[in-house]
């Protein structure tokens, strides 16, 4: 098995050209300039230089509704900030780097006084790295890379720094940033940098993938419930059947991944039938492929197969089709902690009834689908306590879904009012 079960580098890579075609690239592009303008600067240690780059990957993680990106790609600072606002939220809660999230609140106006989020000098430093790096990037997805730099002195008091600009030139001087951008030869950069200079640890993955996730889910309280049930549901059935550690982190990460090319479908569920409708889109295999397409090459092959066969599973329960393989003991966890995770974020009551319908429920499927019941069965011996523990872990999540919508809102006040009064 390899070293690490994921490339989290390449799994946000992919993912985000599935959010919205004109952002294709761009977050590994802004990470690209910012890691060639530090390459050569003792000032910045290595793992300085790693965290940026990280921010400068997941700058815009808080984008995804069409009005945001299209604000984005503009160069009106009067309506780019809404998604930075819901990117430092994310970062405070979820990532490896939670005192960050301010460098990301932010990146599209670095000396902003209205916000009642405190930043101190360094990372206002940061911020402005990130705008220059993204305002180079947009201004070269539709101008000529020859007229930046005219275009960066003419906004030298505005928007940037001039010891900024003058320290990018020097780096694109050296390093052929324009270029390597321009003829997509810095692929090959990123690739070399994540496989050998990237240093994260298990944690640290586990953070930045989670944090990327619930970018997607914490669109709405639907999806964010459904996600953390049946990661829990994974992580507690793996430990009760008693999975080696690795085993269960694969569990673990199969249940994350499983449906993560939902990022390619609409984000505004108002009703449980539009919910409805999604879990569907879901179950029928409309975002497998796509799911593929950005874990491909980036996850451990077992992680893939896992996330196939599940499908395949559940596939089989819906129809009562027979099941033509054997699934493993992984395949099944994941298969019945989605199953149980969206009977549960369908019905609030999350009680006794879940035990009387769900596991007869489940012992019908297996018997229909030609399915050997052993998991099931030791499954079923500790139900109630995998229930009630995971109930109990994913309150948390619902506490932080609440508290992160009234600060988006809070803030989001506070942007708008300036906005009003001063542009």
């Amino acid at each position: 098995m390899k070293e690490q079960l994921i490339n989290v580098v390449d799994v946000i890579r992919n993912a985000y050209q599935h959010v919205d075609s004109r952002l294709s690239n761009h977050g590994e592009r802004v990470a690209y300039i910012l890691m060639k303008m530090l390459e050569d600067s003792p000032e910045f240690s290595p793992q300085d230089k790693q965290d940026i780059f990280m921010l400068g990957l997941l700058h815009d993680v808080g984008a995804y509704k069409k009005e945001e990106i299209d604000a984005m790609l503009s160069f009106d600072l009067g309506k780019t900030m809404e998604h930075s606002i819901f990117g430092y939220l994310l970062f405070q809660r979820f990532s490896p780097l939670p005192d960050y999230g301010d460098v990301i609140l932010y990146h599209h106006n670095y000396n902003a006084q209205y916000y009642s989020v405190p930043i101190d000098e360094y990372h206002r430093k940061l911020a402005r790295f990130i705008h220059l790096a993204d305002r180079i990037d947009i201004f070269c997805l539709s101008h000529k890379t020859e007229e930046l730099p005219a275009f960066l002195y003419k906004n030298q008091h505005q928007l940037f720094s001039i010891d900024d600009i003058l320290w990018f030139l020097q780096s694109d001087e050296t390093h052929h940033i324009l270029d390597r951008l321009l003829s997509g030869a810095y692929k090959k950069d990123l690739t070399y940098y994540t496989s050998h200079s990237l240093l994260l640890s298990g944690e640290q993955l586990h953070d930045y993938l989670l944090m990327f996730i619930y970018s997607i889910d914490f669109r709405n309280s639907l999806t964010a419930t459904h996600t953390s049930y049946a990661v829990h549901l994974s992580k507690k059935i793996a430990q009760m059947l008693r999975l080696t550690s690795t085993s269960c982190k694969i569990v673990e990460l199969s249940a994350l991944l499983h449906n993560i090319g939902k990022i390619s479908l609409p984000s505004q569920l108002q009703t449980m039938d539009d919910y409805d409708i999604y879990l569907k889109r879901l179950n029928e295999y409309a975002t497998l492929e796509i799911t593929h397409d950005i874990l491909s090459e980036a996850v451990d092959t077992q992680i893939l197969q896992i996330i196939d066969q599940s499908f395949q599973l559940i596939h089989c329960w819906a129809n009562n089709s027979k099941v033509t393989f054997s699934p493993s003991p992984a395949v099944e966890i994941v298969s019945m902690s989605y199953l149980i995770s969206n009977a549960i974020t369908l019905d609030s009551d999350i009680g006794a009834n879940h035990c009387d319908e769900l596991l007869p429920y489940l012992k019908e499927k297996y018997r229909l689908c030609g399915q050997d019941p052993s998991t099931l069965l030791a499954v079923e011996k500790h139900y109630s306590n995998i229930l009630l523990e995971t109930t109990a872990a994913t309150e948390t999540i619902q506490g932080i879904y609440r508290n992160m919508k009234n600060d988006n809102h809070s803030l989001n006040m506070i942007l708008t009012h300036y906005n009003k009064k001063y542009l």
